[in-house]
């Protein structure tokens, strides 16, 4: 601030003043063009519909009812902005393309509507009504996921499966998933990350029937 205090001390009182404020207020509104600059961000949704489902989703199984938590992601991947590794390794998060809502409340939506297509059976996230009283509950720990350098995603973590009640670890269950895609546009890679969560909840049920689990 010594420029101002040399304004200041240089000028008539008023004259001093006026320029001074003049000074400031344009530093201000050029800061604030700088800032506003670049194109508006791109907002995508994960839509429960994208990927589809493979054609050895319908089972009947023993699964009535099912609970799951929220998924939980690094703090790179619950960033709005979508993130991606480079072939050097270098993370990268779009500052244009980002996710519409919580990434991971939208995984969680599309993980239940697969865990219900898959097993044929109810499946709800926590908090559950007082009166629900799931077989098992699911918990999917991501600690990765990434769209990948030539399109697609990269998804890895645990599937963890307790009891119904939760008190219970039954078994955990790891994963990596490596989801193609044709492209690396950011709806190619929606597309991945569905597909890879398909295959999650694959897995998960299959485990679930391998213990055998009792209504």
């Amino acid at each position: 601030m010594r420029w101002l205090v040399n304004t200041l001390s240089t000028r008539p009182n008023s004259t001093r003043i006026k320029e001074a404020l003049t000074t400031v207020m344009l530093a201000s509104v050029v800061g604030l063009a700088a800032c506003s600059g670049g194109p508006p961000p791109q907002l995508f949704l994960l839509d429960t519909r994208i990927g589809g489902v493979s054609t050895d989703a319908a089972l009947t199984t023993s699964l009535e009812a099912l609970g799951i938590s929220q998924i939980t992601l690094p703090g790179y991947a619950s960033d709005e902005r979508i993130a991606s590794i480079q072939a050097n390794g270098r993370i990268v998060q779009h500052e244009v393309q980002r996710w519409a809502e919580e990434p991971e409340a939208a995984i969680t939506r599309l993980l239940s509507a697969r865990l219900r297509d898959r097993a044929s059976a109810t499946v709800l996230v926590e908090p559950y009504p007082r009166d629900y009283a799931p077989q098992a509950r699911i918990d999917i720990l991501f600690d990765r996921l990434l769209g990948l350098p030539g399109g697609g995603a990269h998804l890895s973590g645990q599937i963890q499966l307790l009891s119904g009640n939760g008190r219970k670890l039954m078994q955990s269950v790891p994963f990596d998933i490596r989801s193609p895609a044709l492209s690396s546009d950011v709806t190619q890679f929606l597309s991945a990350v569905a597909l890879g969560v398909d295959d999650i909840s694959r897995i998960a049920i299959n485990s679930l029937l391998a213990l055998n689990i009792k209504s």
